[in-house]
């Protein structure tokens, strides 16, 4: 960051921050007339309002300077445009261009110059696709059976990380879209407790495994995919017979191949898709195959709305520039806040955790572009769960806690049939609980008195109030709004990552635990002598874990 204009962007926005304890949210509604134009809009059939926070006009606009300063425009479009902005590691990040319906050269964003290696892609994208739609109809109709001539009841998809959690949210939260005969069953997990789960009651001649793995050396992944192998086999579906049953999406296709996989049965996809950013690649095979391809592709719409919304839109009304620019607000003005996701729709349960990844994963570094560490607090936590529920858990936390952790309500209209109005009791306590949040409550309303005439309880009922909270708002969960919902989050993480100068599309740390636990895994086994050089603690754990197993038999 040695652009002083840069510098004194950010030290311009750091010093307003420091102020921002003494705005009161309430006080910037009545007193900015113009600040629903400027922190609400509407994008790609998704509402978003960001009036709610303590973001005074003049601090948005030293924002927008920043987002200007540190080139956010020019560093998305050179994303759209396939240069290397996964900078550590020389790689495009294009998941755009997998939800791009336009060929090269016909208003797609993918560039397709005579000698770019990129002008293949579009037409690489749509063959995977045709491909992954023809073995989705076949399993959806049962013209693809098992090898005992029975369809497909039951789809056991293995993966972890960006291979597991999107294409989990995607199922669950478009379960609406279902086929009716076919079950989805997610393992990521290397507990064999979890395998035993994924499992139970299935029966190996009506039942699709799917191996997910870019790499195809993922250790949980890699390890599941062998105990289906014997899983299968135990069911008397052998070798020979597993094509029936066992197919693998990834970008190792030599590795793939050597598992035993015919080529047939694999759904690649390139490098310059990563895992978080992996759903709309074939990773999303069982989303497809549980929705159909027609809502598949209607949820990549979705995000390519997002998509065209984001590349097209001003920074001053851009969705995921705004929430990027809101969110590290707070990290600045809020030191030690984290971010709260509450979806008030069951069917996004998963929201949270796939945002977990998302956000950490991506923008979890301290060091920047040019070698050095960054500045400014980056990656807050983000945690959550949905409402109602957690209005039963944490929200006493949230409304009364001496800590300040704005919250995210992601809030879909309900629809359907109801006679009991549990949709509608649904949207009231998510309105409710944001109002709470903003006005909170003196205390003092009728309560018991003691012999002064004094209401000894007030304290401990009072809620401060002026707690930050922003709402996006779905009219239905379509696969459209849940495309450019997801796109959205995706969006606002590269953002951020471009503010702060960091690779967003990295994720070096995951590399280190990995690396460490092959170095251990040979260490637990008890016939095995220790070496001499072991750290002392570990030593004594490692002796006591192989003294419990052995006691275990």
């Amino acid at each position: 960051m040695g652009n002083e204009r840069l510098s004194e962007a950010w030290r311009d926005v750091a010093r307003r921050a420091r102020t921002a304890g003494e705005v009161e949210i309430e006080a910037l509604l009545r007193g900015e007339p113009d600040r629903g134009q400027r922190l609400s809009l509407d994008a790609a059939g998704l509402h978003l309002d960001l009036t709610r926070h303590r973001l005074p006009a003049d601090a948005l606009d030293a924002l927008l300077a920043l987002a200007g300063a540190a080139s956010v425009a020019a560093r998305r479009d050179a994303m759209y445009a396939g240069e290397p902005v996964n900078f550590t590691e020389g790689r495009p990040a294009l998941h755009v261009a997998l939800r791009d319906p336009a060929p090269p050269g016909a208003g797609g964003r993918v560039p397709a110059g005579a000698d770019d290696p990129r002008a293949g892609i579009a037409a690489e994208v749509a063959d995977t696709l045709d491909r992954m739609a023809r073995f989705c109809e076949a399993v959806r109709s049962g013209a693809w059976r098992g090898a005992t001539g029975r369809p497909i009841g039951d789809i056991v998809h293995v993966g972890i990380g960006g291979s597991h959690l999107g294409p989990q949210l995607a199922c669950e939260a478009l379960a609406a879209y279902a086929h009716p005969r076919l079950r989805c069953h997610f393992l990521s997990n290397v507990d064999p407790q979890a395998f035993d789960r994924a499992v139970s009651g299935l029966e190996p001649a009506t039942t699709l495994a799917i191996v997910a793995s870019k790499s195809w050396h993922t250790l949980e992944t890699a390890r599941n995919a062998q105990a289906l192998r014997r899983w299968f086999a135990d069911g008397g579906i052998g070798h020979d017979a597993l094509r029936h049953h066992l197919v693998g999406v990834t970008a190792n296709v030599d590795a793939a191949t050597a598992f035993g996989l015919a080529p047939e049965s694999i759904f690649p996809f390139r490098d310059w898709v990563g895992g978080r950013y992996s759903l709309w690649s074939a990773i999303g095979l069982p989303a497809m195959l549980s929705i159909g391809p027609e809502h598949f592709r209607a949820m990549l719409a979705g995000a390519h709305a997002m998509d065209r919304h984001f590349a097209e839109a001003p920074l001053a009304a851009n969705a995921p520039v705004l929430m990027a620019l809101v969110s590290l607000w707070n990290s600045l003005a809020l030191p030690g806040s984290t971010e709260v996701v509450v979806p008030y729709s069951d069917a996004l349960r998963s929201l949270t955790a796939w945002l977990q990844q998302l956000q950490m994963e991506s923008n979890g570094k301290r060091i920047g572009r040019d070698g050095a560490p960054v500045a400014w607090p980056t990656a807050p936590v983000v945690w959550g769960g949905p409402g109602t529920d957690v209005q039963h858990s944490f929200f006493q936390a949230l409304h009364q806690g001496t800590g300040v952790h704005p919250v995210e309500f992601v809030v879909v209209v309900p629809s359907g049939d109801d006679p009991e109005g549990r949709g509608t009791a649904l949207l009231a306590n998510a309105l409710a609980q944001r109002e709470a949040l903003l006005h909170g409550r003196s205390g003092s309303e009728g309560g018991p008195k003691d012999g002064d005439g004094m209401d000894w309880l007030a304290a401990h009922r009072a809620c401060p109030g002026n707690r930050p909270s922003s709402l996006v708002l779905l009219d239905r969960l379509d696969p459209a709004r849940f495309g450019a919902l997801l796109a959205l989050y995706e969006h606002k993480t590269a953002a951020l990552g471009w503010l702060w100068d960091i690779d967003s599309f990295d994720q070096w740390g995951v590399e280190l635990g990995k690396l460490l636990a092959t170095d251990i895994e040979p260490l637990l086994d008890p016939a095995r002598a220790l070496p001499a050089g072991l750290a002392p603690d570990l030593r004594a754990l490692i002796e006591r874990i192989r003294a419990a197993r052995r006691t275990a038999g």
